[in-house]
């Protein structure tokens, strides 16, 4: 067996290595601790009152929106943000004007960054009454809206959209995300340049157009076709259910895919699997269904 004496300059060495080792823990631990304190989260809340029908508008460009109702007469704003400084890379303003109330929280592309990556967050929470209008502009961020009796505008450019019983005219856009809807009353424009649609409600008129996604549409009692319905995707299947007293013209085709019917269609002129036009119940509006690059799936609700 070969023993080893260690000598003076091996201390040296061994007491260094061990320094050098305590010098990193000590620099991550500081560099941890410095951004667990630039990360802890702050807020900015205002609150308005309103007394007839509410109309609020919320923009930000870089963070999610979260819109929750009550049987309220105030617009509670909460901007709730981490790694900006406000009023140096963070804008938050606003303003009201009768029963109209306008918020904007916006960022100036800073934040803050460590090892390469950047850590700030924006989100901005709005509680108001039920009855009310809501428009929404969010450029990077995720929007949620439950609860409202008025007409609702939702446009986010690269985020999902979450709305749940929503009574009125709704738009809802998205350049890249998925939309999902439940209990819906009314009108509803829905589109989506990359993701899935998933709507369910009572509809007068119903648009749904998806660059690329599948479309999921459920079509309750009193659901009718007042105005032209269109569901378009370009790569993707179509599942519709309808009220088996539902009144229309019915334009479906695929091309590459194949239809299916759960229903009784008085079919005019030639048609295949992938193309069929005729009458629900003996006709009315146009219902217009069509997909680039999937099946076609047609049922009573």
């Amino acid at each position: 067996m070969k023993m080893r004496i260690l000598s003076v300059k091996d201390g040296f060495l061994c007491q260094a290595a061990r320094w050098r080792k305590w010098m990193v823990a000590g620099l991550v631990g500081g560099v941890l601790a410095f951004g667990a304190s630039a990360l802890r989260a702050e807020e900015v809340t205002k609150t308005f009152t309103v007394s007839g029908h509410a109309s609020v508008k919320v923009q930000t460009d870089d963070g999610a929106v979260r819109v929750s109702t009550g049987d309220i007469k105030q617009v509670e704003v909460r901007v709730v943000y981490s790694g900006y400084k406000l009023d140096r890379d963070l804008r938050v303003s606003s303003e009201q004007n009768g029963d109209s109330v306008d918020i904007v929280a916006k960022t100036s592309g800073g934040g803050f960054w460590n090892w390469g990556v950047r850590h700030s967050s924006l989100r901005v929470e709005v509680h108001m009454p039920k009855d009310a209008d809501l428009s929404v502009r969010s450029g990077d961020g995720s929007v949620e809206a439950d609860s409202i009796n008025g007409n609702v505008d939702v446009t986010a450019g690269d985020g999902s959209i979450t709305v749940q019983s929503v009574k009125g005219s709704m738009r809802f856009h998205t350049g890249d995300g998925h939309i999902e809807g439940r209990g819906l009353d009314g009108t509803v424009d829905a589109s989506s340049g990359d993701g899935h649609i998933n709507l369910e409600g009572r509809f007068d008129g119903l648009t749904i157009r998806t660059g690329d996604g599948s479309v999921n549409a459920r079509a309750g009692a009193g659901s009718k076709v007042a105005q032209a319905w269109s569901i378009h995707t370009g790569d993707g299947s179509v599942d519709l259910e309808v009220p088996g007293d539902l009144a229309a013209n019915l334009d479906a085709s695929t091309h590459d895919g194949h239809i299916s019917l759960g229903l009784q269609v008085t079919v005019e002129g030639t048609f295949s699997s992938s193309n069929i036009r005729g009458k629900l119940n003996g006709g009315g509006q146009s219902l217009s269904i069509h997909t680039g690059d999937g099946s076609i799936h047609l049922n009573k609700t």
